[in-house]
Order: structure tokens, then sequence, then C-alpha cells
């Protein structure tokens, strides 16, 4: 049975990542990266997802110095450049992440590192690009000392799909959306207006389907 290494958010897109390794077969071995600020609440949704889906144990990897620019400002870093960067931007966040992955896969010989990016992800964030990642599967040949014997190769089968596309999978594959969470701050319920909030709006209410998670009115 190959292994696959999931990275998990605990929002939308990694739920329905989830479902779709697990629907083949796989070892799934979820990971998480617990960056500066993350909201507690994805926490509680990546457990939920893990143990509605029969997965785990998730391997937490504590990145305290991996901070969103809005925080870097915020201690007097602050790059002129990295000014207009799109709200929740991490400077080489998936650089970072798909690193970490790629050793833990190499330790645990798992075949496959499955992530949750989709179609529209690109047009903010340069590194969860369908080009990123296939360089970054050539720097795993040639970093990872037992690739020829035990090749690794990231996998992104959200790729090309829109959000609403993105939806209608998890919904046929019967996604539990809701324990998911999306939004960018820690509350009780969404607070419906940040760029992750009205993405996920927005592509339920295309499909004409109810969100099953509740938003700040």
């Amino acid at each position: 049975m190959d292994r696959a290494i999931v990275l998990l958010s605990g929002g939308v897109d990694s739920a329905v990542t989830l479902w779709w390794a697990r629907s083949k077969g796989w070892d799934i071995r979820p990971i998480t990266f617990d960056y500066f600020a993350r909201p507690k609440r994805e926490h509680d949704a990546i457990r939920a997802l893990t143990s509605r889906a029969g997965v785990g144990p998730v391997r937490h990897v504590e990145l305290p110095f991996l901070k969103e620019v809005d925080d870097l400002r915020k201690e007097g870093i602050d790059n002129p450049i990295l000014r207009d960067s799109p709200e929740g931007y991490i400077p080489g966040r998936n650089l970072i992440f798909y690193s970490l992955a790629g050793y833990y896969a190499e330790v645990d010989g798992v075949r496959y590192i499955v992530g949750g990016h989709n179609g529209i992800d690109p047009e903010s964030f340069p590194d969860s690009s369908p080009k990123f990642f296939n360089f970054l599967n050539s720097v795993y040949r040639l970093g990872l000392w037992s690739y020829e014997k035990s090749p690794v190769q990231v996998l992104v089968p959200l790729s090309g799909k829109t959000k609403e596309e993105v939806v209608r999978m998890g919904l046929e594959m019967n996604v539990p959306f809701d324990v998911t969470w999306s939004c960018y701050w820690d509350r009780a319920v969404h607070c419906g207006t940040c760029a992750s909030c009205t993405e996920r709006r927005q592509a339920f209410a295309a499909l004409d389907v109810e969100d099953p998670v509740p938003y700040e009115s």
C-alpha cells in the first residue's frame, strides 16, 4: 500500500483533498504546520476532519518564526515591496512547507505528498501554481538521496479547478463541510467578509447549495 502525506489546513480545499486521497486507498499521513498566530479554529477543523475520515494521527510541525506580512510589519519588519502583497501572504510559505514534507516523506518512505491548491490560488500566491509544483518535483528528484529507490511526488488534485468545482467535488464525496474552517480570523463563527470567506460563500451560492457553517450577520 502506498503512503501519502496530506497537507491539512482545515479549510474546504484541504478537506476535499483529504477525501480524494482517502479514496485512493493509501495509507494517509496527515500533516499540518503551526505558523505564528494561526487561527485555533483551524486545529479544531483538522481534528474533526481526520476523525471523520478515519485517518491519523496528525503530525504537527511548529513554525513560530513563519509570519504573515501584516504581522511582520507590526514587528517593524517592513519591506516596501511586500506592502501590496495579498491578504494572508506568508513569504516563502510553500517552499518551507513542502521542503519539510519532503523530509518526512523520505524518513517515512512516503510515495506521495498531496496538497489542496485550487486553480484560483496561483492568482494571488505564486507558490501554489502548477509550474511551482512541477519544479518542486524536480527538486525532490535531485535533492532526496533515496529518490531512485523510493521516489516522492507532489500531487495537486484540485489544480485548475475553481472553488465552485472544488465544492461540487466535495459534495459528491460527502465531505463534511460543516466542520471545516475557512476564515482568516479566530472567531466564534466565520466573519463572512475576509477573502477566504467571500470565496467560499460565492462557491456555495453558485451551486445553489446552503453553506453548512454559520457567518456573522
